[in-house]
């Protein structure tokens, strides 16, 4: 009997427990939707674009990542992302002397204006170079990829010029960053750059710079009309946003590329170059940067004259380039300024 009587309790026990884990089962399902929804709800309140903010950030273009919405003026619209044309394109050289710093800057600018990605020596593949807009290269220098023989495909060049001076100083930098594993942006030490000014490495990057520019003045020599040039202290100075319409034009004429609103180009300057080189105080009077010149970053006389003397020999062999003669001379002009303060 006394067995009996346990069994039956037992019984009513698991009678009465069912209920309650089924309540219990029930409470953690609904917890669990409740918790699903709140997730969901709050996913989309974090991406959901404000209606007023329809533009982009630069800040986020720049660095090839997904954008993000920001405010900016009514007249400003920059293309939301950047990527392959679906259609083959007609790209151009973008030619620039390494560690000078502003093809980067022409690449971003080129994306914003035309929604179309660019290539480089980093993502090159011969299936995405007809479908960019830019092919940025350092060609003839060692270790660029060779781009002759593809002319057909290209609409022409840009050519990046900067004064061969600040051009090393860059490079110099980018080297001693490489060399030590340093952020590309890092200044390298004043007594490095001795050591490096008076080995033949600095001679060597003169030469370098006048090969460089022989070749892409060469280029074009007979289609002039297909080069575009440029100069860094142009591009990042007052007056910059000229030389952005002077590239927004020049794509325009490519096949298979659309350049967006004229009134557009004027803030995509402001936004990819001049609140980069100006976040302070916004305002673009001369170009800086990092690797701007300073009395620790001293050159001999010898050295002065031997840049002199192959920007004079360049001037004198495509003297008849206006535009190429007056960005020489003024080159080496700013040689005077440099000599007068940081000689040793």
């Amino acid at each position: 009997p006394t067995s009996h009587h346990n069994t039956m309790t037992m019984m009513t026990n698991q009678a009465a427990a069912k209920p309650m884990t089924s309540k219990r089962v029930v409470f953690q399902v609904a917890a669990a939707l409740a918790l699903s929804a709140y997730c969901l709800l709050h996913y989309a309140w974090l991406t959901e674009s404000p209606p007023e903010q329809k533009w982009t950030d630069s800040a986020s273009l720049i660095r090839g990542r997904s954008l993000s919405a920001v405010d900016l003026p009514p007249r400003c619209f920059i293309p939301r992302e950047y990527r392959l044309s679906k259609q083959p394109t007609s790209p151009t050289y973008l030619a620039s002397f390494h560690g000078g710093g502003g093809g980067k800057v022409i690449s971003n600018l080129a994306q914003a204006l035309t929604g179309i990605a660019a290539t480089n020596q980093v993502n090159y593949a011969r299936r995405r170079i007809d479908h960019s807009v830019l092919f940025e290269t350092h060609y003839p220098l060692e270790g660029a990829i060779k781009v002759e023989g593809d002319d057909a495909n290209f609409r022409g060049a840009i050519l990046l010029l900067r004064n061969p001076v600040d051009s090393i100083l860059s490079f110099f930098n980018a080297f001693y960053a490489r060399k030590y594993h340093y952020l590309i942006d890092f200044r390298a030490p004043a007594e490095d750059w001795i050591r490096y000014r008076d080995s033949a490495q600095f001679a060597a990057q003169v030469k370098l710079y006048e090969k460089f520019v022989i070749y892409w003045m060469n280029k074009h020599k007979k289609n002039r009309e297909d080069l575009l040039l440029i100069t860094y202290e142009g591009l990042t100075g007052g007056r910059g946003a000229i030389f952005t319409k002077q590239i927004a034009n020049y794509l325009d004429k490519s096949e298979g590329i659309k350049v967006i609103d004229p009134d557009s180009v004027p803030c995509i300057w402001e936004k990819f170059v001049r609140d980069q080189w100006y976040p302070n105080n916004g305002h673009a009077s001369t170009a800086t940067s990092f690797q701007e010149r300073a009395e620790d970053r001293p050159l001999t006389q010898d050295q002065l004259f031997a840049v002199s003397r192959m920007l004079q020999s360049l001037d004198e062999r495509f003297g008849r380039d206006k535009q190429f003669s007056t960005i020489m001379n003024s080159y080496m002009n700013s040689l005077y300024d440099y000599s007068d303060s940081v000689i040793s």
